[in-house]
C-alpha cells in the first residue's frame, strides 16, 4: 500500500501472512484506511514543520523576517498602532488583491471568528506581546469554512515606540478538514456511520450524569444479531456489510431523536434509550426492534431474514455506572440467546448468577479435555425383528471434579457456542473408533459405531482429514463407522452439504440423519443426500400408540423412508407397546431405555454377547 506525501509516493506499507487468502475485502479496506491516515498525518507533520519555520522568522530581525517571507507562500500582513490591517497578501501579490480588499483597513475581529473568542487575543495585542497560531475562520454562504492560523510580533522604532504588528498567516483549511475526518473516524463506525464504542461511552456517561442530577431513568439495550455469521460466511463479506448497514438504518428509523444507537463491531449494536420511566415502555421498544429486524431484506438477489437477541439494563435499577450497565446488558443478552433467540431479556440477579455459573462452566470446559474428564457411554441399537444388537451410539459424558456429572444438555450447547466442540468431537470420534476395534479384538462380533457430528464439526475444514485419521489410527473398517447429522446442518447450505457428504461416502462411511421430523424438511429434500439411515425423533415415538397424530406421523416417516431404501431407526423407545407398534409397521431398528440406557463399555460388551444375530 503506497504512503503518500503531497500526492507523491514516498514509500510503501507491506503486509504478509502465513495463511492463504488472509486478506479479504474487509481487511484490505481497513489497511487502505490505515495507509490513508498515515499519509494525512505525514502531510500534517510537514505543514507543522513549515509553520514552525515561519514562526522562527517572526522572532528574528526585520531584514531576516522580510527576506524569509519573500520566499514563503504564507500570507504576509502588517497592522498599524490601532491594530487595523495595512497590508495583507503574499510576497508576489500585487498591492491590490481581492483578499487584501477583504481585510485591509479592518481590525482582526472584523474579518472573521477566532477559536475561543477574541478577548484573549485583544488583550495580547494591547499588551504588545507576540502571539502564535491564532486560528480564525469564516463561513461562506454555501456552508463551507475557511481557516487561517496567524502568528505575529510587535514592531518598535529605534526609540522604542510601538509602531504596530507584522506577521504571517497560513491557510489551514485542508488541515482542519483532515483533523475533522480523523476525529470523526475515531468516534464513529466506518461501515454504518453510527457512534462507535468510544463515542457511545462518552454519551452514556453524560446520560448518567444528567439522570443523577434530574432523577431520571433510562435503559441500555445490547443487541446481537442471530445467525449473522452464517449469512456472512454463505453470501460473503460484502453481503454481510450490506446487512449491517441496512440494520443500522432500520434501527435509526424506529428511534426517537433523543435516543442513541451505536455499533461496537461485528454484529453487535447498542442502544441508549433516554428517559425510559418503566420496564413496560422499554419492552415495547424491544419488541419493535425485533419486529423491524426480522423483516426480510434482499442481499445480492438473495432474500434473507434475520433475528436478534436483546439484553436490557435499566438505570438506576440495575446499575449506576457505565461499566456495570454495559456488562449487565450483555449478560441479559446472552440469557435471551439461551432462551432460543429472537427475544429480549431484562437483567436480574438470577441471570447474573446463571451467567457466573456459565462462565465457571466454560472455564472448566476448556480444561476438561486435557484433564481427561470426558468419557463415553454406549447405547445399543436393536433389530426389531431378530432382537440382535446391530449397532451402538457413542454418547459423550463429563465428570467434573467438583460439580460431579454435568448434563450433556448443559455443556454441549456451550461447547458448540465456544467452538470447543471441534476438538472435543475429534476426541469422541477417535475414542469411539478405537473402542469398537477393542471389542472386536476381545472376540465380540463387529457392529456399526455411530458418532454424532455437531454443526461446528460439519463446517470445519479439517473434518474429512479427522475422519480418515480416526479410521487409520484405529484400523476400523469404514463401513462400521456411522456419522449422525441433523436436518438443520444439511439444509442450512444444501450445496456445500452435498459435497461434504459425498466426500464422506467416498471414505466408505455410513451416514444417518438424526432427529428427523423436527427440522421441517421433507423427504423429497433429504433424498438429494447420500444417506443410509433415518432416525425418527423421539418426540413422535413418545405418545405411541395413544396419540393418533404421532402414530400417523411415525407411519408416514417409516413408509417414505422405506421408499428411499433407508434403514429406519426409532429413537426413545421406552415401552413394549411402542416397540410392538414399530415392529408391526416395518420399522427396522429401535433405540431407547426399553432395551438399554447408555452404558459403560464393559456393560455394552456383556449385552452384545447375549444379543447377537443368529448365524
Amino acid at each position: 500500500l503506497p504512503i503518500l506525501r503531497r500526492g507523491d509516493a514516498i514509500g510503501v506499507l507491506a503486509f504478509y501472512s502465513r495463511e492463504p487468502n488472509a486478506f479479504d475485502d474487509e481487511i484490505v479496506k481497513l489497511l487502505e484506511h490505515i495507509a490513508a491516515n498515515i499519509s494525512f498525518a505525514l502531510d500534517n507533520f510537514e505543514r507543522d514543520a513549515e509553520r514552525a519555520a515561519a514562526e522562527r522568522a517572526v522572532r528574528e530581525s526585520d531584514e531576516r523576517f522580510r527576506a524569509l517571507t519573500a520566499l514563503s507562500t504564507d500570507w504576509y500582513w502588517e497592522q498599524d498602532t490601532e491594530f487595523r490591517f495595512t497590508r495583507f497578501g503574499r510576497p508576489d501579490d500585487a498591492e491590490d488583491n481581492p483578499v487584501g480588499r477583504r481585510v485591509v483597513g479592518k481590525h482582526p475581529w472584523q474579518t472573521g471568528t477566532a477559536e475561543g473568542g477574541w478577548d484573549s487575543h485583544r488583550a495580547t495585542l494591547e499588551a504588545h506581546r507576540p502571539f502564535r497560531d491564532v486560528v480564525t475562520y469564516n463561513k461562506y454562504r454555501n456552508g463551507t469554512f475557511r481557516y487561517f492560523a496567524a502568528s505575529g510580533e510587535p514592531v518598535f522604532d529605534d526609540d522604542g515606540r510601538f509602531r504596530g504588528y507584522r506577521g504571517v498567516a497560513r491557510d489551514i483549511t485542508e488541515r482542519k478538514r483532515a483533523e475533522a475526518r480523523i476525529q470523526y473516524l475515531a468516534t464513529h463506525d466506518g461501515l454504518t456511520d453510527l457512534p462507535n464504542r468510544v463515542m457511545f461511552s462518552q454519551l452514556l456517561n453524560l446520560a448518567i450524569e444528567s439522570a443523577k442530577r434530574y432523577n431520571r431513568h433510562f435503559a441500555v439495550l445490547f443487541i446481537d444479531l442471530d445467525r449473522f455469521k452464517v449469512i456472512n460466511d454463505t453470501l460473503g463479506h460484502d453481503a454481510g456489510d450490506e446487512l449491517l448497514r441496512e440494520t443500522a438504518i432500520r434501527l435509526k428509523h424506529i428511534l426517537r431523536a433523543s435516543d442513541v444507537v451505536g455499533r461496537f463491531g461485528g454484529d453487535e449494536f447498542v442502544l441508549l434509550l433516554q428517559e425510559a420511566n418503566d420496564a413496560q415502555q422499554v419492552a415495547t421498544v424491544a419488541r419493535k426492534i425485533l419486529s423491524t429486524v426480522i423483516k426480510p431484506m434482499t442481499l445480492f438477489g438473495q432474500e434473507c431474514r434475520l433475528t436478534a437477541s436483546i439484553g436490557i439494563a435499566m438505570f438506576p435499577e440495575h446499575a449506576e455506572n457505565e461499566q456495570s450497565l454495559m456488562k449487565n446488558a450483555d449478560i441479559a443478552m446472552y440469557a435471551a440467546k439461551e432462551q432460543g433467540k429472537n427475544t429480549y431479556q431484562f437483567y436480574s440477579k438470577e441471570i447474573k448468577t446463571q451467567s457466573l455459573e456459565r462462565l465457571t462452566l466454560e472455564t472448566s470446559l476448556r480444561h476438561a479435555l486435557e484433564r481427561r474428564e470426558f468419557y463415553l457411554h454406549y447405547q445399543p441399537k436393536l433389530n426389531l425383528k431378530t432382537g440382535a444388537i446391530t449397532g451402538v451410539e457413542a454418547l459423550l459424558r463429563w465428570r467434573h471434579p467438583d460439580l460431579g456429572l454435568v448434563s450433556p444438555a448443559q455443556f454441549i450447547p456451550l461447547a458448540e457456542e465456544t467452538g470447543l466442540i471441534v476438538p472435543i468431537g475429534k476426541w469422541v470420534l477417535n475414542t469411539a473408533c478405537a473402542q469398537s476395534v477393542d471389542w472386536q479384538r476381545a472376540g465380540l462380533p463387529p457392529v456399526c459405531m455411530a458418532v454424532n457430528l455437531s454443526a461446528r464439526q460439519f463446517n470445519d475444514e479439517n473434518l474429512l482429514q479427522d475422519i480418515a485419521e480416526a479410521l487409520e489410527q484405529s484400523a476400523l473398517r469404514p463401513e462400521l463407522l456411522e456419522l449422525e447429522i441433523t436436518e438443520g446442518m444439511v439444509m442450512q447450505n444444501a450445496e456445500r452439504a452435498t459435497k461434504v457428504l459425498a466426500a464422506i461416502k467416498q471414505l466408505g462411511v455410513r451416514l444417518a440423519i438424526d432427529d428427523f421430523g423436527t427440522g421441517y424438511s421433507s423427504l423429497a429434500q433429504i433424498k438429494r443426500f447420500p444417506l443410509d439411515i433415518l432416525k425418527v425423533d423421539r418426540s413422535f415415538v413418545r405418545e405411541i400408540p395413544h396419540d393418533a397424530e404421532d402414530k400417523a406421523i411415525a407411519e408416514a416417516i417409516i413408509a417414505m423412508g422405506k421408499s428411499l431404501s433407508l434403514t429406519i431407526v426409532a429413537e426413545g423407545v421406552e415401552t413394549e407397546e411402542q416397540a410392538s407398534f414399530l415392529r408391526e409397521h416395518a420399522c427396522d431398528e429401535m433405540q431407547g431405555y426399553y432395551f438399554s440406557k447408555p452404558v459403560e463399555p464393559a456393560r455394552f460388551a456383556a449385552l452384545l454377547r447375549t444379543h447377537v444375530s443368529n448365524p
